[in-house]
């Protein structure tokens, strides 16, 4: 097999088997589902849309380390791996450069005279390798290394503890990202805060309202009677009288299916999970009523006539007190336990909630439906019950109702900047590429070779670094460390924007500089005669490399604060943006970038004359074309990005907040519950 193709299948391989693994829980700790862990998977904790997204990254990154090992699979024993190239012929018996001249055509930044220190200044790629022809397939890296290392990724060969390691970092860094498990954790825990308030204000000392609302009578007998049967027995009753409401009202309609809910197909997904709260449900009023003597159609238990019951009669002649305060801490204890576990029940019940609300299972009506005078006793019911849900859900529904709800949008601007950034590569490769690749090279090459240059310099500049800032920011947001850049104070925006570059240009100089230790194998003879120069390579490739990826850091950082900015609208002022908001950011933009494409570009070609002379280091005209080039390059790119990116976030606001305003909660809902959220 080719060693292209047996690199792609490798890939390929790990497209496939990769979300089994993304797909496992990094939430097994947590408080708030461990009761729940076995049944919601991570692809159930979030919309489709977002668990793709999330996948995407995951894959990606495998996909980064896959290459990265196979390119340097010589690092595989000393990670604690097993030695793959003692069987097989890998990179280190890499094919070895003629000692003839190569031919000096090449896609790069800057033309040197010097053949042996071509390779630092060509991160990416060449147009003509040595002058002895090889196959376009072959890339150096035996087959037999790409599908091994493949296999070990995705789990299918026996792995190493640093690799397991870093993939469940990486797996959990992905549902961080992606707000697995902490944004339905949130959305319950701020429902838990919330008394969902099944009786009016006129029906407070009522103990069956006149409006059932689905949920059958035995269910509003079993509230009160519960209440004052544990009357002194619970240090929190009200806690208590709560949680009933909320249970049987919510198993009621969602558990016994009496409330009509919406997307049929994904409810099934959550079957299991229904039914295990249902038999959670059935243990827990079995209890209770066996505890409070309940049973249908019986006069409701007061505090007077539960005194007589068993539990309560008066020792016989001869205990001491001593029994008697026995038998009441007993009592009490068993009131509490069964308390605790209705509150258990009711946290669960509002995950579910939450879930149903993310997955669009729940989705508010458009409108303010009244149930009409003549409608029947079943229509009115179910349309007083759902008012009531919406109004106990209202927050969840106004996405925009505070920091745990807001969407980052990382996942949008990551796509819109890696298609545009993608996109412009190929059409500058084409026009004006060839005039800028004859200033580097004096030659144009071949159109194909240009084109995947320009779009894996693109890809490794400015996408990278725009990746690794939005995904450190939205972690620092799932942690609540976050600054909004716009309206923080300098003193917290500097060092939190200092970091976001410095992280993000690190990373990106450090993928560069990988692919240039890759290729100088390749042309310098192997791993064995490159470590030689080793050092050399690295210092010249840096001074070299490292201003590129500079640009795609500031870019990433204008993201962010477009990206904070736009959060921090309000809905009249998102209403009133019209498309000069877009472009008067995209203006200031392509000026930032423009500025930063020629310093940077300037950087590159004095370190550059350094390397050719260092006693009196001189930029050619050569050097004043490229800087030209770069700087318009990178103002276009800085345009298009912050412009699309702009607009895309305000056709999302503007979208969600057209729905938010028409499904606005029928009834003001204030809070009552007097418990704070499960830890």
């Amino acid at each position: 097999m080719p060693d292209l193709v047996a690199l792609l299948f490798g890939a390929l391989i790990i497209g496939v088997f990769s979300y089994e693994r993304f797909n496992k829980a990094t939430y097994g700790s947590r408080r708030q589902l461990e009761r729940l862990v076995d049944l919601l998977t991570p692809d159930k904790l979030r919309a489709r849309k977002t668990v793709f997204h999330a996948y995407t990254f995951y894959a990606l990154t495998m996909l980064l380390i896959y290459f990265f090992l196979c390119a340097y699979a010589e690092v595989i024993p000393y990670l604690g791996g097993p030695d793959i190239l003692a069987e097989t012929v890998g990179a280190s018996q890499l094919p070895t450069a003629p000692t003839d001249e190569a031919d000096g055509s090449t896609v790069g930044f800057v033309p040197l005279n010097n053949s042996e220190s071509v390779f630092w200044a060509q991160p990416l790629s060449s147009e003509t390798g040595p002058v002895e022809k090889r196959n376009f397939l072959d890339i150096g890296i035996d087959p037999s290394i790409s599908l091994t290392i493949a296999l070990i990724i995705v789990g299918l060969a026996p792995t190493f503890p640093v690799l397991q390691r870093f993939e469940d970092w990486m797996r959990s860094a992905a549902h961080r990202l992606a707000g697995i498990p902490t944004r339905v954790i949130g959305a319950g825990e701020d429902l838990q805060r919330n008394s969902i308030q099944l009786r009016d204000e006129d029906e407070l000392d009522v103990e069956i309202p006149k409006n059932s609302l689905l949920i059958p009578r035995g269910h509003w007998e079993r509230i009160p009677h519960y209440t004052k049967a544990a009357e002194g027995q619970l240090a929190d009753p009200q806690d208590f009288h709560e949680d009933l409401d909320l249970i049987f009202s919510i198993s009621s309609w969602i558990l016994d299916r009496k409330l009509k809910l919406a997307n049929a197909s994904q409810r099934e997904e959550f079957d299991n999970l229904e039914a295990a709260l249902t038999r959670r449900r059935d243990v827990l009023l079995l209890e209770l009523d066996e505890k409070s003597g309940y049973q249908a159609g019986e006069p409701v238990v007061t505090a007077e006539n539960t005194e007589a019951t068993p539990e309560t009669e008066a020792p016989h002649e001869g205990n001491g007190s001593g029994v008697n305060s026995a038998a009441n801490e007993k009592k009490r204890a068993s009131w509490e336990r069964l308390a605790e576990e209705a509150d258990h029940l009711a946290d669960d019940l509002c995950i579910l909630l939450a879930l149903y609300v993310e997955h669009e299972i729940i989705i508010p009506d458009s409108g303010s439906q009244r149930p009409e005078k003549n409608a029947s006793s079943s229509v009115r019911q179910q349309l007083l019950a759902k008012k009531k849900l919406e109004a106990f859900l209202s927050d969840l529904f106004n996405e925009h109702a505070g920091p745990v709800h807001a969407r980052s949008h990382a996942m949008l601007t990551i796509l819109w900047s890696a298609g545009i950034t993608i996109a412009l590569a190929l059409a500058w490769s084409v026009f004006p590429g060839p005039y800028e690749t004859a200033l580097q090279s004096g030659s144009a090459g071949s159109p194909y070779w240009r084109a995947l240059g320009y779009a894996t310099t693109s890809f490794n500049s400015f996408c990278v670094p725009i990746i690794i800032a939005l995904a450190l920011r939205d972690g620092a947001r799932q942690t609540h460390r976050w600054r909004n850049m716009s309206q923080a104070h300098w003193t917290k925006r500097l060092p939190q924007a200092a970091v976001l570059m410095f992280v993000s240009w690190a990373v990106a100089t450090l993928f560069i500089i990988g692919l240039v230790l890759w290729r100088s194998a390749i042309e310098s003879g192997g791993w064995e005669e490159n470590q030689r120069t080793v050092w050399a390579t690295l210092q010249a490739s840096f001074e070299y490399n490292a201003p590129t990826p500079l640009r795609g850091a500031v870019l990433a950082l204008l993201l962010v604060v477009l990206l904070d900015s736009a959060s921090a609208l309000s809905r009249a002022e998102v209403s009133q943006k019209t498309m000069a908001w877009s472009r008067g950011w995209a203006i200031r933009a392509a000026i930032v970038m423009g500025l930063c494409g020629g310093v940077t570009r300037f950087l590159t070609s004095w370190a550059s004359a350094l390397n050719r002379s260092a006693e009196q280091p001189q930029l050619d005209a050569i050097d004043h074309g490229l800087i030209a080039y770069a700087a318009i390059y990178s103002a276009i790119l800085g345009f298009l990005v912050v412009f699309c990116v702009a607009e895309a976030l305000q056709n999302q606001r503007r979208r969600q907040t057209g729905s938010t305003a028409k499904s606005a909660p029928l009834v003001g809902q204030t809070s009552t519950k007097s418990r704070t959220a499960a830890s």
